[in-house]
């Protein structure tokens, strides 16, 4: 279990150490007009597997396996909006009862026809994988009503099935079974592309499933090519070698002056952010006395002593912005009459006084040990001596952070979150700690709000999506009341590419080939 919880740890920074992806594209011989059909993605980590044996959800695994699978629903990458996707449509006969009506003529890569049976197995099959566990706990029956029409039963009301329900990717139970006594791991989908050749460590080709439901795509065939670190990724596309890269903000401006390329930009949904330790009494960094970031007074005054414009100015430019609360405007709950607290020291200075630490006091700062992490801490360090803090700069490896964390042994520290629906966010998040219900397992300085918790059992309740957005809205703005946090900044990523191709990336991530088009 605390492995498993630790795994989870991971997960909350992913937004700190995503490295994409890449590529390039090959041309028909036509001596008239040189036609686009394929291209070479790049990317810089290797896939943990393919669904259904992969061994993490990562976001390099996940931009792989959206393309060969699909789900039940589907997440809108720029609205955060549930769409049909292998349902057509369904409804709640009652609050614990979901009726999906299923879309008529989809096949899998193989060949066979998707049906109900496929949904039922699935569901019953992702039970012996233990990250699926929070999207199938709470099923409690699934009962076939015809081919194309199947009820979900839940133990309890779970209006967030549908956000769950679209990580969950359908399988053929015809081809499972076929392989279940071997080794064989080659996945068999519903997607726009089928996989025609995997090389771990090297490349990972996929070709256009030309019976894809939604219709064929441009992109005939796309190469997902591995290389070491994001500087061969720049030159390879400098040379043709790829055709789609992620970028630094650094190398935005040379990619722009190249002939042929372009470079564009994406905010993402990730936040990076501040927190305290709220115990008064017995709390990590302040044994035997009183905790000062407890007091509201200090948390405030820290707020409006962090100079987030500075900090972006110096080390970010324009591939950052400055963020209000824990999510952005890509996940449905963001709140837009939360702002954030201005830089005042004049300000922060009087609050402190009024908290009874004028002299200031001396406090650690956990983070991530990574170069911009590392120079953000350190000049928020700087920021704070203003007001007579001290922080103690603390970075250690990955592993001892995660476990620092987790156990609740901070005073302070820096983090990110990557939310995928905003209730399982609040749920990790803000909920007052109990982890035997998984409540508050990324609430690592036992921050509790009785009034928040009881908000957040109605909303979790509530079947109605607009008193759903009506109470998130009011669950984030008692936390901002309370200084539950100190958001920083929501990163943005970049990508290069050639002139002949057209593609909005989304904000979560995610490369989804089918997206992806041609100028004539």
């Amino acid at each position: 279990m605390e492995k498993k919880f630790i795994n989870l740890l991971a997960l909350i920074i992913v937004i700190l150490n995503i490295v994409l992806i890449a590529g390039c594209i090959t041309h028909s011989n036509n001596k008239e007009k040189k036609i686009i059909t394929d291209i070479f993605i790049g990317m810089t980590r290797n896939i943990s597997g393919f669904y259904p044996w992969m061994a993490s959800r990562d976001v390099t695994t996940i931009t792989i396996n959206t393309n060969l699978f699909t789900g039940l629903t589907d997440i809108d990458p720029f609205t955060d909006k549930i769409v049909p996707a292998l349902a057509e449509s369904w409804n709640n006969p009652n609050n614990v009862t979901w009726r999906f009506y299923l879309r008529k003529g989809v096949q899998f890569h193989n060949g066979n026809l998707f049906t109900a049976e496929d949904v039922k197995f699935t569901i019953e099959y992702m039970r012996n994988y233990s990250f699926f566990d929070e999207e199938l706990e709470s099923i409690s029956d699934v009962i076939i009503v015809d081919n194309y029409t199947i009820d979900i039963i839940t133990k309890y009301p779970v209006p967030t099935l549908l956000y769950k329900l679209g990580n969950l990717f359908i399988l053929s139970e015809n081809y499972i079974r076929t392989i279940e006594d071997t080794n064989e791991t080659w996945p068999i989908g519903t997607g726009a592309y089928k996989l025609l050749e995997y090389l771990p460590g090297d490349h990972i080709s996929l070709e256009r499933f030309d019976d894809y439901w939604k219709g064929q795509p441009e992109v005939q065939k796309v190469t997902f090519k591995k290389m070491n670190d994001i500087v061969e990724l720049k030159n390879a596309l400098i040379n043709r070698e790829l055709d789609i890269i992620p970028l630094g903000s650094e190398d935005i401006e040379e990619i722009q002056n190249t002939s042929g390329l372009k470079a564009i930009s994406v905010q993402t949904v990730g936040v990076i952010y501040l927190s305290f330790d709220f115990r008064v009494n017995d709390s990590f960094g302040f044994k035997g006395s009183k905790n000062p970031v407890s007091d509201i007074r200090v948390r405030k005054a820290i707020y409006h002593s962090v100079n987030i414009d500075t900090i972006i100015e110096k080390f970010f430019n324009d591939s950052v912005t400055p963020a209000s609360q824990f999510i952005t405007e890509y996940t449905i709950g963001y709140n837009p009459n939360i702002s954030r607290l201005p830089y005042d020291i004049e300000l922060a200075k009087e609050l402190i006084r009024e908290a009874g630490y004028e002299a200031g006091f001396t406090i650690e700062l956990d983070t991530l040990n990574s170069g911009k992490l590392v120079n953000i801490s350190t000049e928020i360090t700087d920021q704070l001596s203003e007001i007579n803090i001290t922080v103690i700069l603390n970075a250690p490896p990955a592993d001892e952070y995660y476990t620092k964390l987790y156990y609740k042994n901070t005073s302070f520290y820096i983090a990110g979150i990557y939310p995928i629906e905003v209730e399982g966010f609040i749920k990790l998040l803000l909920q007052t700690s109990d982890l035997q219900k998984g409540n508050g397992i990324w609430n690592y300085g036992n921050y509790s709000n009785s009034e928040l918790d009881r908000l957040y059992e109605i909303l979790s309740n509530s079947m109605d999506f607009q008193e759903r957005i009506k109470y998130i809205h009011e669950i984030f703005s008692l936390a901002a009341s309370d200084v539950a946090w100190i958001p920083l900044f929501s990163p943005k990523n970049f990508y290069g590419m050639i002139d002949e191709i057209n593609w909005n990336p989304s904000p979560r991530s995610i490369i989804l080939v089918e997206t992806i088009s041609f100028k004539n």
